[in-house]
């Protein structure tokens, strides 16, 4: 997994030594242990950029677009949470020093976004609409993060990731471009949906590998549906099912 946004840090983490801090841009690459790892238990998520650490335990802390981080080793061993390794002191905040927002990390919220582009919505441009709808339904959680993205179906939507300071992983909520809700999205283990979800995948994907995570999402109208992420060598599959194992659409 080639990423080419990454900021090198020289001992900025709380758990380790602290020091100088330096940043320059370049190209890395995850060892492939930690880049299977990645897609394996956050399919739903993609990796905004890529701290490497010197003096510290953690080799690399990934970013992702929920907002997670994640922590491993130089040879790709997940070491857990990525934020006490390298944090400036500040819960959340993943790029050392930032404490807007009383410390979390929100890209595209404050300056320019972090190295990698993307897709994001700056915060303070998303619609009031939005706003007031994360509000009314969701008491005590912060909006995180926003990015235009496409689902199978919906077409182009807003995602939007919400959470609590000690909530992990957020929630992500999605809109339509119109910022009309559409759904709730969860992370759900693939052990966990419905069976005839499984039957489904089993019967017409034999010899797929399926992620161990899967998501729920929760419909405007409370229904149910079910993402299921596939993979086969560098075939990638994500199927949107229902409940009974009705295939809804897939990308």
């Amino acid at each position: 997994m080639l990423v080419t946004a990454v900021m090198i840090i020289g001992a900025c983490s709380k758990k380790d030594q602290t020091g100088t801090t330096s940043a320059t841009s370049t190209t890395v690459s995850l060892p492939t242990k930690a880049a299977d790892y990645v897609e394996l238990n956050y399919p739903d998520a993609s990796i905004d950029y890529i701290l490497v650490l010197t003096n510290s335990t953690a080799k690399y802390v990934v970013s992702l677009n929920t907002t997670e981080t994640l922590a491993f080793s130089g040879d790709g061993n997940y070491l857990g949470d990525g934020r006490p390794y390298c944090n400036g002191g500040h819960p959340g905040d993943t790029i050392p020093g930032d404490t807007t927002n009383g410390g979390w990390h929100h890209r595209g919220h404050h300056g320019p976004p972090p190295p990698g582009g993307g897709h994001g919505i700056p915060l303070d441009s998303l619609s009031q609409v939005i706003r007031d709808y994360i509000a009314a339904n969701y008491a005590g959680y912060t909006i995180l993060h926003a990015d235009y993205d496409s689902l199978c179906l919906d077409g182009q939507i807003k995602e939007v990731m919400i959470g609590k300071k000690d909530t992990v992983p957020p929630l992500k909520v999605v809109f339509s471009n119109a910022n009309i809700f559409l759904l709730k999205a969860e992370r759900h283990r693939y052990a966990d949906v419905p069976q005839a979800v499984k039957d489904y995948v089993a019967a017409n994907y034999a010899g797929y590998q399926v992620c161990p995570e899967a998501e729920k999402y929760t419909l405007a109208d409370n229904s149910l549906q079910f993402v299921v992420y596939l993979r086969l060598i560098k075939d990638h599959k994500r199927l949107r099912m229902q409940a009974d194992g009705t295939l809804v659409c897939s990308q």
